[in-house]
């Protein structure tokens, strides 16, 4: 399904792809911010402190929240050269090994995240005055989605090895 499909309506993108469009507000409220910071520092002399920030901020939550319709689609980068030459049950092992090594990261991910939300409770940042620590929730919460989408991927691997669901292979 891509955007420029004319059968596909932009409500079914919406539902069907939230992630990316979330993050594809976030890209454009990007743009818009940096566009304003040149302007004010270069045009007017006169810079701003928040939009910067902001435009960090943003770009955070955007990589974190398109991470995670990444994974959930499969679109992760992958070197495809041994999966050509393995057959459908053997890229089901290939990938279930992968979605269990990034499990394992996606748990020590959690675990590092929920500590550093809860070191950063007190912590501000400069101009706009935000809770760090809310700011760097989306480490832990992006995370737990990315863990539940690889493990759920994790069955339908482990159904495909060990002959619950053939492919004719």
């Amino acid at each position: 399904m891509f955007p420029t499909d004319p059968d596909v309506s932009r409500w079914t993108i919406l539902r069907r792809e939230p992630e990316f469009t979330i993050a594809q507000i976030f890209l454009w409220f990007f743009v818009a911010l940096t566009s304003l910071q040149v302007i004010m520092r270069y045009v007017f002399d006169a810079p701003l402190q928040w939009p910067e920030e902001l435009t960090q901020i943003l770009l955070v939550w955007m990589t974190f929240i398109a991470a995670v319709g990444l994974s959930r689609q499969g679109l992760h980068i992958r070197v495809e050269i041994l999966e050509n030459f393995l057959g459908y049950r053997g890229r089901s092992v290939m990938e279930a090994i992968f979605n269990l090594l990034t499990i394992v990261f996606m748990a020590a991910l959690i675990i590092g995240g929920w500590s550093m939300y809860e070191q950063l409770s007190f912590e501000r940042t400069a101009a706009l005055r935000w809770k760090l620590n809310m700011i760097y929730a989306i480490v832990p919460l992006s995370a737990t989605a990315m863990f539940v989408v690889h493990l759920w991927q994790l069955v339908g691997n482990l159904s495909v090895v060990f002959g619950a669901r053939s492919n004719g292979s």
